[in-house]
Formats: structure tokens, C-alpha cells, sequence
């Protein structure tokens, strides 16, 4: 599976024609959702997209139980032994990564900025006048903190004028994809197998 297959398989891209795939709204929530609970929602419909993840997640609707319960109900479903491992890590990786975001989401907040001390609010002496060079316009209140996100292929391209604060959101964004990034290595690693991790032997539809 390769990363664009990926992120397709996680709902961030959909094939929009021959050799043509655009974002999905997902993604767009994820990337450029207005409120956190609207991204946070987005990664969890991600990170469950996939039809294995689901079942699991459905199956176990009151907690993640032990990966024996996990293995024992994957074998019920006509997983073979090859293919019950990958499949677990998978979903453990992702069901962990996705708590692991969840939690820093509850901490952060830039701290308050200081008042004007007397010395900084004292009136300076008149200089006399001197040509300096003009500095360039502040960038527009709009572009502040939208980070773009370009997809090629199994590259991805990342532009924005950030603060303190975006470079936070930044981080946030990165680990998200981190996250989709590390399911696909481990599908990689049972390709040879001629199974999928993801939707189980030869792409058998779960009841």
C-alpha cells in the first residue's frame, strides 16, 4: 500500500478522476477546522475509517479490550495467523495516537502578555528625522496561522506564516499525520504476505 493509498484508506483523499484524487472533507476539518472539537472529531472519523477499525470499534463500544480479545475475535472473522498480528498493531497504534491527541489537546494557551511598564509608556526625545528603509506591510490578518498542506504522491508540501500559537497548531497537524504515516509502514511490512492488515485476507468485507 502506498502513502496515497493511505490516506485515501483513512478518508483524507477520494479519487476525483483518471490519476486524480482531491481532499476530502475530513481532511479539511482536520486541517482547517474552525473549532478544536471539530478537528478532534475529524481525526477520530479518520482514524476509524478504515472497515477493520470499525468493526473493532463497534464490536467494543465501552473500551479498547486485550489484544487477545482483539486476536480471538479477528480469527472469528476469517483472519488467518499472518495476518491477525499486523492488523492488531495497527489498530492499537492508531487507537493509542489518536488518545495521545486528544490529550495534548487539553493542554496549551499562550500565556498573557505583560502590561506596558513606566519606562516602555515614557515619551521618548524627539530624533531628528532619518531615511530609513520602509518596512514591508504586516501580512494580512487572514494569513496568519493557515497552514497549507500540499499532497504529492508520498510527499507532502507545507507552507504558512505562522506564531507562537500556529506553530503549536503545526505540531498538532504533523502528529496527526505521523500517526497515518506509521499504519501505512506496517502495512508495508505484510505485503508480501498478499494480505491486508486493514480489510483482512484478500480484502474479505466484514459482516
Amino acid at each position: 500500500m502506498t502513502v496515497l493509498g493511505a490516506l485515501i484508506h483513512f478518508d483524507l483523499l477520494s479519487k476525483a478522476g483518471k490519476g486524480e484524487v482531491r481532499v476530502t472533507e475530513t481532511a479539511e476539518e482536520i486541517l482547517h477546522g474552525i473549532t478544536q472539537e471539530e478537528r478532534d472529531s475529524a481525526t477520530l472519523k479518520a482514524a476509524f475509517a478504515p472497515q477493520l477499525f470499525q468493526s473493532i470499534h463497534s464490536r467494543f463500544p465501552d473500551g479498547i479490550p486485550s489484544e487477545g480479545t482483539i486476536k480471538s475475535f479477528l480469527m472469528r472473522e476469517g483472519f488467518s495467523d499472518a495476518a491477525v498480528g499486523p492488523a492488531i498493531n495497527a489498530f492499537m497504534e492508531t487507537y493509542h495516537e489518536v488518545e495521545n491527541i486528544r490529550e495534548s489537546e487539553s493542554y496549551g494557551g499562550g500565556a498573557d502578555e505583560a502590561p506596558d511598564s513606566p519606562a516602555q509608556t515614557q515619551e521618548t526625545p524627539m530624533q531628528p528625522a532619518a531615511d530609513t528603509p520602509t518596512p514591508p506591510p504586516p501580512p494580512a490578518a487572514d494569513d496568519l496561522n493557515k497552514i497549507n498542506m500540499d499532497i504529492r504522491g508520498d510527499q507532502v508540501l507545507i507552507s504558512g506564516l505562522l506564531d507562537a500559537k500556529g506553530l503549536g497548531l503545526l505540531e498538532k497537524k504533523v502528529a496527526a499525520l505521523k500517526m497515518l504515516l506509521a499504519v501505512h509502514m506496517d502495512a508495508n511490512d505484510t505485503d508480501d504476505n498478499e494480505t491486508s492488515p486493514i480489510t483482512g485476507i484478500n480484502d474479505k468485507p466484514l459482516n
